[in-house]
């Protein structure tokens, strides 16, 4: 149903590879069978404690569902239905029936699956007592439980610390043997494992990645036949992002992780591609709408206040259009752009403001290499971050010495970054007629909506796009300097060079007589004086 909702949470990361996710999910499907099951309707916090209200904390989703709410996104007379009012909050009753009242109280009735309760509106005396006991009973049960469950592992730690193979729950790829005994692998899982990173290095989204698995007919791990469960986009997620696969074990202790304790199932090259390209994507996340990646996304921005634009569906046909996100906050007045016709524009800087090597050769090592040193660099920052807050801490030599390794080591990995962008903007540049090299420019599919919008990003270049009727106007800039100007009337776009090397470009196209660009964005408006800075052909 389009206004009803689930919540899921789960309290530790290990549960991503339990039944916790599962269970809840079945249990959704049983009360509601026509819930849809996409990022819109469901709100999943895996990993998140609600004993330390960390799922209420910014970053956490249901902290986004109560901000929904106050939107308006989550509409009035919506139903949220969760496992038991534990999911909700473990903070004790008072503070926890708040939580509850809040939602109710603001026209968004609650259903526990678990007893098939439906709080809404003002809570009658009955179930306002049977939340509170519920509520209460649940943090007692977590305060409790927690003490047991931590000696229980720190024992556990301590022996996996020592390198013996200990009984924890494993990744769904292993299977436990005993006591001290190597762990098995699951050969059938362990395939499956190395085609998802090697899609996620290639850059497929996790959906897209769902859609190949699900389209095959490859079950989810620990699916039982005729189950009718699918591969999500939740699930594949905490597997790419998991550790477990180059065989690196994580104890809850507060001590490092410890390597070579799993058998490797995935190469660390190939795994910190695939954490490189998930980086793009997380970055990229807020303009994307639909199925299609939004080929803007960090690049096109507002020419009226700078802002990036959106992509949403608008209208009864829910047409796509390019919308400022500064209009979206009542701050721009800047006319919205149909997305199709934002493409053409798209497709003209790229053809003049990347090389022509782009569209023809095969870049496909290239951009592997460039996400697995985003990779190690995302791990090198992530590493440097908690050595900063022990150091804040507590300034022990080993720290400060450990601090300045990862520095030395960032320094040394985004130099080659730095080498490997200027490698990649200054290709040379392959003859072609505008013809051919349009016809290799394909933004039908996300991988090389993605790649495209990625390279521009990669060589600095920003876009500066406004609607002024009866065009649409695009300036573009590389490292902050004006290269290009594009306009785009009725379907048929027109570039003009800033810049030296734009309009070699062009002319080595032939679309130019003579080797020229223009001095300022005035000339081009004004069709004034052009440099020459060559005779023609």
């Amino acid at each position: 149903m389009q206004d009803t909702y689930l919540y899921i949470r789960y309290s530790h990361d290990k549960q991503s590879e339990g039944s916790s996710y599962d269970r809840q999910l079945g249990m959704a499907r049983q009360h509601c069978r026509t819930l849809i099951e996409d990022d819109k309707h469901i709100y999943f916090d895996a990993g998140k404690s609600a004993f330390k209200g960390e799922h209420l904390d910014d970053g956490g989703k249901l902290k986004r569902f109560y901000d929904d709410v106050k939107s308006g996104v989550v509409p009035k007379g919506s139903t949220l239905l969760v496992e038991d009012l534990d999911r909700l909050s473990r903070d004790g009753m008072w503070k926890a029936s708040d939580k509850l009242r809040e939602l109710t109280e603001n026209g968004i009735a609650v259903v526990t699956l678990r007893d098939g309760r439906r709080y809404e509106g003002v809570l009658k005396l009955s179930d306002a007592l049977t939340s509170l006991l519920k509520q209460e009973l649940a943090n007692d049960e977590s305060v409790k439980k927690s003490g047991r469950v931590a000696d229980s592992y720190v024992k556990r730690y301590a022996k996996a610390r020592t390198g013996k193979k200990v009984k924890v729950l494993l990744p769904s790829w292993l299977e436990w043997v005993g006591d001290d005994v190597p762990y098995k692998v699951r050969e059938a899982e362990a395939g499956v494992v190395k085609e998802v990173f090697t899609w996620a290095a290639e850059g497929y989204s996790y959906a897209a990645i769902a859609k190949k698995l699900n389209q095959r007919g490859t079950k989810p791990f620990r699916s039982k036949e005729g189950d009718g469960k699918l591969w999500i986009t939740a699930s594949l997620f905490a597997l790419v992002k998991n550790e477990a696969v180059v065989g690196v074990y994580k104890p809850r202790d507060g001590g490092p992780p410890i390597e070579g304790y799993f058998p490797v199932i995935v190469e660390r090259d190939l795994f910190n591609a695939a954490q490189g390209a998930r980086a793009e994507r997380k970055e990229a996340k807020d303009t994307r709408t639909g199925t299609l990646f939004n080929v803007w996304a960090k690049v096109g921005l507002c020419a009226q206040c700078g802002r990036t634009w959106h992509c949403l569906p608008k209208g009864r046909g829910k047409q796509l259009y390019l919308v400022c996100s500064g209009k979206l906050g009542g701050t721009c007045t800047a006319k919205n752009i149909r997305a199709d016709r934002a493409e053409i524009g798209f497709s003209e800087v790229l053809l003049n403001a990347v090389n022509a090597d782009y569209f023809l050769g095969d870049r496909s090592e290239e951009l592997m290499k460039a996400r697995e040193l985003q990779g190690l660099i995302d791990n090198a920052q992530q590493r440097h971050t908690k050595l900063v807050a022990l150091l804040d801490d507590d300034p022990m030599p080993e720290v400060v010495a450990a601090l300045k390794r990862v520095n030395a080591e960032l320094t040394e990995l985004r130099g080659r970054k730095e080498q490997m962008d200027q490698a990649t903007a200054k290709q040379s540049a392959i003859s072609r007629t505008r013809s051919a090299l349009l016809a290799k420019i394909d933004l039908t599919e996300n991988p090389a909506r993605m790649q495209a919008n990625t390279l521009l990003r990669r060589l600095g270049i920003s876009v500066e796009i406004g609607r002024y009727d009866p065009q649409v106007s695009y300036t573009v800039r590389q490292g902050g300097n004006k290269i290009l100007f594009v306009f785009e009337r009725e379907g048929k776009p027109t570039a003009v060079s800033y810049s030296q090397e734009t309009a070699e470009r062009m002319y080595d196209r032939g679309e130019t007589d003579e080797l020229e660009y223009s001095l300022s964005l005035d000339d081009v408006m004004k069709s004034s004086t052009k440099r020459k800075l060559a005779s023609a052909k």
